[in-house]
């Protein structure tokens, strides 16, 4: 019984002992193995594969390991504004791949001095000159201030509304596929404000709310008229369009 005792007692130390050992040949394969050889880069057009590694700030010969994958795509958010979303991840035993998807310029703002490129989050892009606003939205009604690349258009507090119902606006642009078709918006009445549609009609909002239902009745409305009509279409009544023509 007591040699029975004693094994115990032994096994209840070296148990540890073991457990501690294992974790740190653990710890020094990781170390020395999984090294960065390898980084991948998908889904960039904008930017190049070099621009986005050297923005990551990841070098090869890093630990997979031990890589801050949320500081590396802060690194990325900060250092090159048209990525709107990124992604890292680990292959075995020595790839990294980077995954981003790009913003691109929809429209534009002004503020005080420049003129602002923004993607559909309503994200300051790149300042642009006269020479460069062919295919971008003009917006109206709104003034940008102290704009920062990369940051989101600050429009002060009482103005804040507008951008958010702005973004909306936008978002429904780029999914439909209408960009193409509109070539300003007007934000001067946050309450109801108003946008160009094929040169032809001039559409009218109402409140942010429902804003992709009103665009789906834009569109049914648009293709039950004539290709000669052109007037107001007004989607703040009764959850319907209703034109008043020219």
């Amino acid at each position: 019984m007591a040699q029975a005792r004693r094994r115990k007692k032994r096994s209840a130390l070296f148990a540890p002992i073991a457990f501690a050992l294992i974790v740190i040949a653990l710890f020094f394969g990781i170390s020395v193995f999984f090294r960065v050889n390898n980084i991948e880069v998908q889904g960039n057009s904008f930017y190049s594969d070099e621009e986005i590694v050297a923005a990551s700030g990841i070098e090869r010969g890093d630990n997979l390991f031990f890589i801050n994958r949320f500081a590396v795509i802060s690194r990325i958010y900060a250092r090159l504004p048209y990525v709107e979303r990124a992604t890292i991840r680990r292959s075995l035993p020595n790839r990294l791949v980077i995954e981003v998807a790009e913003s691109s310029a929809l429209a534009y703002v002004v503020s005080e001095d420049d003129i602002w490129a923004i993607d559909r989050n309503c994200k300051l892009l790149t300042r642009v000159g006269e020479n460069e606003l062919s295919g971008l939205i003009r917006v109206v009604g709104l003034t940008a201030l102290l704009p920062e690349q990369g940051e989101l258009v600050s429009a002060g507090e009482a103005e804040s509304p507008k951008v958010n119902y702005l973004s909306a606006i936008l978002r429904q642009i780029s999914d439909l596929g209408l960009r193409e078709n509109v070539s300003w918006i007007d934000l001067s009445n946050v309450s109801n404000p108003s946008f160009d549609y094929l040169g032809r009609f001039t559409v009218k909002l109402g409140t942010g709310e429902n804003v992709e239902y009103k665009f789906q009745c834009l569109l049914s409305a648009v293709e039950a008229l004539e290709p000669g009509d052109r007037g107001t279409l007004d989607l703040s009544i009764d959850r319907q369009a209703h034109l008043t023509y020219d």
